[in-house]
C-alpha cells in the first residue's frame, strides 16, 4: 500500500513539475521576432538595430510579457548569440539592462561571420525560469 502511495505522491509531483502555460500573444511591433518561450510563461519580442543585422556588434530591444501579458521587469536575461549551421557562439557577452516596462535593451550582441543566426534566451524571474530561441533575420556584410 506505500508503494502505491509514493507512487501517487511522486506522479502529481511530476506533472506539477512540467506545466506548461498558454501565455496570451501580444505583439507590438510589426516584423520584430516574437515567440512564446519553452513552457508558456513569457513571450519575448525582439526588434534588432540595425535592422537587418550586420556582422559585428548591434544591439536590440526585447519586450517581455509574462503569460496574462502583463510587462515585466526585474528579471535576468542570459542571451547567447549562436550559429546553429556552423555550431558556433559569439566570443562576446551580450549586456541587458532593464528599461522598465517590460523592455529590455540589448547591446553587445556580436556576430561573427555572415549567416543564419539566432539568440538563446534565459529568463528567470522570481518565480519562474524559461528558455526561448529567437531566430533572426540573415547576418550580412556591412555594406
Amino acid at each position: 500500500m506505500m508503494k502505491k502511495i509514493a507512487l501517487f505522491v511522486f506522479l502529481i509531483a511530476l506533472t506539477g513539475c512540467s506545466v506548461k502555460y498558454t501565455p496570451k500573444m501580444v505583439q507590438h511591433i510589426k516584423g520584430s521576432v516574437f515567440k512564446a518561450t519553452d513552457r508558456g510563461y513569457y513571450t519575448a519580442e525582439l526588434v534588432m538595430k540595425p535592422d537587418p543585422p550586420l556582422v559585428g556588434k548591434n544591439s536590440a530591444h526585447l519586450i517581455i510579457h509574462d503569460y496574462e501579458a502583463d510587462d515585466i521587469t526585474g528579471l535576468n536575461i542570459t542571451v547567447i548569440p549562436f550559429m546553429p549551421e556552423k555550431g558556433i557562439q559569439s566570443n562576446e557577452k551580450p549586456v541587458v539592462k532593464d528599461a522598465g516596462r517590460g523592455l529590455y535593451i540589448i547591446e553587445n550582441i556580436y556576430f561573427r561571420i555572415p549567416g543564419m543566426w539566432e539568440l538563446r534566451l534565459k529568463i528567470s524571474g522570481p518565480y519562474m525560469v524559461d528558455t526561448v530561441v529567437l531566430p533572426l533575420p540573415e547576418i550580412i556584410e556591412k555594406p
